[in-house]
């Protein structure tokens, strides 16, 4: 018998599975993860503060008096320094962010001490200058601005100018010194530290003059003279010289009288001269203002007392000094020595290209006479401030004075510049210069006539014995 197979009930299983499963709703889906709240926008950065429109230099100097020689070469040089990096746009300041040109504010003090006081006193507290600068000029000018920048906390460059004066002209031995003031200038006979490449010779007076009196002090009977003013600067010198000159092997004639030690308003040298005859001086070295100078060798002309060899600091520095000696005839400067301490000959550098050499072709268009080295000791300080505010970012002044005395091998217009942190002095290199008469219109020039230095051959032979 056939068997028979019945498919309904497996079919009928199968449509109502499929209705089924069709009918199903499907799981719902897992909702999404809400989207992150966006970060609020960062505040902006608040601006920097604007700052001054100007950096402020203040000068009290010497445009007037009988300092006005150092006056003008140094102001002259503080301007171009500033001229220059004003065409750069200004000295950058990290705290405002941005570059602020430069203005030197100037007053006269007339080379009067008590007026230098009051004067940089007023640049400290009406004007708000930001640094202070000093010219070369005697430590009795100096020092007032130095109590001035210590008051106010205003840091305070000295451009020049002897450092035994400075040290000891102003202060008790005890003493530590003005903490806001850099002296950058030269050395009477103070070497630089053990260890510093200045300590060579040509970094101070004592080892230039003895290469002069290496080459004619033989030619001599070696008997010398020493004169000075009796104001600190000229008092740091006399207290130098003798030794220096017994030292090397000389008759110093007179100085436990102090012979040569003479007042500012002295007029009549004639009883120095006297002595000076009588024990039969053949080199003659002193210091003093120039018209100080003039009197004095006017009279050794007039007693015809006729030294081989001089050597003067400080008087016969400048054409405006040399030129007021008066009396053509005599041929005052002729011969005369005196030390030089910045030539447009070097190598070293300024601003935005300009060399020692530009700068002095700038003077000469300007004033249209011989070079006033004074406009180094003017600008390179210049360069000292410049640098100083970049690094400490700010014009807070115990900021920016911090920065001045980690000044490090600064290369300026006048050669590297490296605080002693005793002292606050950087030496520069020195020469010896002598004034001669030439066909020039301006009649007297001083060319160097030696160097120790390398880097700077002598530009003519110097003359000897002094042509009377």
């Amino acid at each position: 018998m056939t068997k028979k197979y019945f498919l309904i009930p497996v079919v009928v299983v199968v449509m109502i599975g499929l209705i089924l499963g069709g009918c199903a709703k499907p799981a719902p889906a897992p909702a999404p993860a809400p989207a992150p709240a966006p970060a609020p926008a960062p505040a902006p950065a608040p601006a920097p503060p604007a700052g001054p429109d100007n950096i402020l230099i203040g000068a009290a100097a010497p445009m007037t008096g009988m300092f006005a020689g150092f006056g003008a070469g140094c102001t002259f040089g503080v301007q171009a320094a500033i001229d220059d990096i004003n065409a750069l746009g200004g000295v950058y300041v990290k705290e405002f962010d941005r570059k602020i040109p430069v203005k030197l504010v100037i007053v006269d003090q007339e080379s009067d001490a008590a007026k230098a006081r009051t004067l940089s006193e007023k640049l400290a507290v009406e004007d708000k200058v930001h640094a202070l600068y000093s010219c070369d000029m005697p430590c009795s000018l100096t020092g007032p601005t130095s109590m001035i920048a210590d008051a106010y906390k205003i840091p305070h460059i000295i451009g020049g100018g002897p450092l035994e004066p400075w040290l000891h002209g102003l202060r008790e031995p005890s003493d530590t010194g003005f903490p806001y003031t850099w002296f950058t200038g030269f050395s009477l006979e103070t070497p630089a530290p053990a260890g510093d490449f200045r300590a060579k010779g040509g970094y101070t007076i004592k080892d230039t003059w003895f290469e002069e009196l290496d080459m004619f002090a033989d030619q001599t009977n070696k008997v010398a003279g020493v004169f000075a003013t009796n104001e600190p600067d000229g008092v740091g010198w006399y207290n130098s010289f003798p030794k220096m000159l017994k030292e090397y092997g000389l008759t110093v004639i007179g100085t436990d009288q102090q012979l040569g030690l003479f007042n500012l308003d002295a007029t009549d040298l004639t009883p120095i001269i006297k002595e000076w005859q009588d024990n039969n001086v053949e080199i003659l070295w002193g210091n003093c203002p120039g018209q100080n100078f003039g009197t004095l060798w006017r009279q050794c002309y007039q007693e015809g007392f006729q030294p081989k060899l001089v050597s003067v600091g400080r008087a016969p520095l400048f054409y405006i000094d040399v030129n007021s000696w008066g009396d053509e005839s005599l041929n005052l400067p002729n011969g005369i020595m005196t030390e030089i301490w910045w030539a447009p000959e070097y190598g070293s550098t300024g601003i935005g290209g300009t060399t020692p050499q530009s700068l002095a072709a700038r003077w000469d268009e300007a004033k249209n006479e011989p070079i006033n080295r004074g406009i180094g000791h003017g600008y390179a300080p210049m360069q000292v401030v410049f640098d100083a505010i970049e690094r400490a970012g700010t014009l807070d002044g115990e900021a920016l004075n911090k920065a001045m005395g980690e000044t490090d091998m600064l290369m300026t217009i006048n050669y590297e510049v490296l605080f002693d942190p005793d002292t606050h002095f950087s030496r520069f290199p020195l020469f010896v210069g002598q004034w001669r008469r030439t066909d020039t219109p301006e009649v007297w020039q001083c060319p160097i006539v030696f160097s120790k230095h390398d880097f700077l051959q002598p530009a003519a032979e110097p003359i000897f014995p002094m042509p009377y």
